[in-house]
């Protein structure tokens, strides 16, 4: 669909699968499982999210090269280059907190999308 032709809702967003490895998560039983993409996922991340991501990719080129560990952060050059370039960046189109699709639907149905579907094909539904 494009950047312009963005879908209205995750449920028509999570139409791929990803390959999730345990890690770290020490309550998976596990190694790998498969979920629905993230909603944001690609093209159609949030105006913000997608300033964040190339700022992130730019300061990486930046960074391209950098041998050894920095001696105040520990970390290796690269990754203390981004961290210092990215620390405080706040993208410019950034959505509001309160504006968060996961804040305003939380799941791809609702309880109410339930019960009128369920009333369609004629189960009980529980007041």
């Amino acid at each position: 669909m494009g950047l312009a032709g963005k879908p209205e809702s995750s449920p028509e967003l999570s139409t791929s699968l990803q390959l999730v490895g345990k890690g770290r998560v020490v309550w998976a039983k596990k190694m790998f499982w498969l979920r629905n993409a993230p909603y944001t996922v690609g093209p159609y991340a949030h105006d913000g999210q997608i300033e964040v991501r190339l700022a992130f990719a730019d300061a990486a080129h930046q960074a391209k090269g950098s041998k050894g560990l920095d001696p105040e952060t520990g970390l290796p050059q690269a990754a203390a280059h981004v961290k210092r370039k990215l620390t405080g960046y706040r993208a410019p189109h950034r959505l509001d907190p309160e504006k968060y699709p996961s804040r305003i639907r939380r799941t791809a149905f609702t309880e109410e999308d339930l019960k009128k579907e369920a009333r369609a094909r004629g189960l009980t539904v529980p007041s």
